[in-house]
């Protein structure tokens, strides 16, 4: 019986959810799969195995019997740079990886994908924030993924925390009117705002639930809501603040500079976004570009070119056109 040619696994593990892809040598996808958040310091180094283990199966699963793996690269969201060997351990240990597998930063897999590896500035808003950039002279800077507790500002997290601060502003009349309030109320399924108490501070609510509350606002009748689209406004301030300080860091030489979207935040929301590029191109002319990949396909680039395979035009094209559908969540 002949043995399958090999493939190459591209992991995103985000802080909501992860994807994961497996490709052939060529750059065609043969399988894609979705599970929970790769985050172990967010939702614990448990929760994260197993969702890891959940992709490697369900790709198993859907290639045929047998084929070897020759490469993997894991974008993990609760690292800023490359795993260290406990860190890798801690994740992959015990599970059916190649002994070739990197683990390094969702950011860093993110932003090959968007720029192949040229310079550039990746903005990832979603469920968190963070940007990174790579200038010129290839200097690297990384501004932001500090995780909710202490950062993301501009992010989903971000964006629902500070609505339900100024809806409890506003009952307590000490911040303008707004209807915030009754519609947060209203996704809890709660009759008032103190009844958010248990729920919020609950150690097992999750980050992607609070995250949720920011598209449903977004999408639940807030337009006319002067408070909401302040904060809508401000988040887009605070994320053109990071990228700011990413490209000054980074040091680019000439205008204008590649800024790349991703994060359905900045995708799918027009007043953060509108607010982001308004306030960006006052300090920096900027120019908004396509990304050439999704992060689970820059994953799935790393690990070819980790394998020493080029990435040659024509393994980009079969790359572009496996690319998964967009993502339907707003954050």
């Amino acid at each position: 019986m002949n043995t399958p040619p090999s493939v190459l696994l591209g992991i995103d593990g985000g802080a909501t959810h992860s994807h994961g892809v497996a490709i052939a040598v060529d750059g065609r996808v043969l399988a894609s799969v979705s599970a929970g958040s790769l985050n172990f310091f967010g939702s614990g180094l448990p929760q994260a195995r197993a969702s890891l283990a959940q992709l490697l199966e369900a790709l198993e699963q859907a290639l045929p019997r047998g084929t070897p793996c020759r490469h993997a690269v894991i974008g993990c969201a609760a690292l800023f740079s490359e795993a260290t060997p406990r860190e890798k351990e801690g994740l992959c240990a015990g599970l059916p990886l190649p002994g070739s597998t990197r683990v390094v930063s969702d950011s860093q897999t993110a932003h090959f994908g968007a720029t192949l590896g040229d310079p550039g500035v990746v903005v990832i808003a979603g469920t968190g924030s963070m940007v990174l950039a790579r200038g010129d002279s290839g200097r690297w800077a990384q501004v932001g993924g500090w995780g909710h507790l202490l950062g993301d500002e501009g992010s989903a997290h971000w964006i629902a925390r500070e609505s339900v601060q100024a809806a409890i502003a506003s009952s307590e009349s000490r911040g303008p009117d707004t209807e915030l309030g009754s519609i947060i109320c209203q996704f809890f399924g709660v009759n008032s705002l103190p009844d958010l108490i248990p729920i919020l501070y609950d150690s097992l609510a999750s980050k992607d639930r609070f995250a949720d509350l920011a598209r449903f606002l977004s999408e639940g009748g807030c337009d006319g809501d002067a408070v909401f689209q302040g904060i809508l406004g401000r988040a887009g301030v605070e994320l053109a603040l990071q990228a700011a300080a990413a490209i000054r860091s980074a040091g680019f030489e000439g205008n204008p500079v590649p800024i790349f979207l991703i994060g359905s935040v900045l995708t799918k929301n027009r007043q953060v976004r509108e607010a982001f590029v308004t306030h960006l191109q006052a300090v920096r002319p900027v120019r908004i570009e396509t990304p050439h990949l999704p992060p689970t396909l820059g994953a799935a680039a790393m690990a070819l070119g980790d394998a020493g395979i080029p990435l040659t035009s024509e393994v980009v094209a079969n790359l572009r056109r496996g690319m998964p559908d967009p993502d339907p969540t707003w954050a």
